[in-house]
């Protein structure tokens, strides 16, 4: 049983959007339950226009140790989207986490609030030592002159306690349509969305 957190301190960076994916991802290869810790509960209104079955999406409720044991005896992947802020349920899941997902935009002051983020993570692992951590550019500009993602990518050369994944996920109108129709862009005909997050979940799975 594998329990994947995506997780930043920042809001508005598309924690969602890539939890949704990627439990979408996960549904194909065993049991998975989507935890939304967010008062927003954007992945509860996205389950519910959901048509297709086979994710299980439940709001998170009071002790997410306890609930989370719970859940551990019936799903072979556990998905927590959690809210962007410094928490309670924040730092417990990193606690518990076997994954750390860290979505970030591609602008400076995105990236600034990672050292705050992995503070945290380092502190957890002192306690949770094989915590796996990752960092992805997401929400990244289509526009391929763009100069912000190799900014981005220097910035995050200097971040040596976390792995940046190669891959990309850009700002892309199907991310956007997937989340209204309740589905995965891995559930909707070719394109390059779909293909960023195949790359994407190549490195992390």
């Amino acid at each position: 049983m594998t329990i994947y957190v995506i997780a930043n301190q920042k809001g508005g960076v598309g924690k969602t959007t890539l939890s949704t994916n990627l439990a979408v991802a996960l549904s194909k290869k065993g049991k998975t339950t989507l935890v939304d810790g967010d008062d927003q509960q954007s992945s509860i209104k996205w389950s519910k226009r959901r048509l297709q079955d086979s994710i299980t999406t439940i709001a998170l409720k009071d002790n997410l140790k306890e609930e989370l044991q719970q859940l551990k005896q019936n799903n072979k992947y556990i998905v927590l989207d959690v809210a962007g802020r410094d928490s309670a349920e924040f730092r417990s899941a990193l606690l518990t986490a076997d994954v750390l997902i860290i979505p970030t935009q591609p602008s400076q002051t995105d990236i600034e609030v990672l050292p705050f983020v992995l503070r945290l993570v380092n502190t957890a692992k002192q306690v949770n030592k094989n915590l796996k951590t990752f960092v992805v550019l997401n929400k990244a500009p289509t526009n391929n002159k763009s100069t912000e993602i190799d900014a981005a990518l220097e910035l995050l050369q200097q971040v040596k306690s976390v792995k940046t994944l190669n891959t990309i996920l850009r700002d892309r109108k199907q991310f956007r349509d997937a989340m209204i129709e309740g589905k995965s862009v891995l559930e909707m005909g070719s394109s390059k969305a779909k293909d960023e997050l195949n790359e994407f979940l190549v490195e992390i799975l």
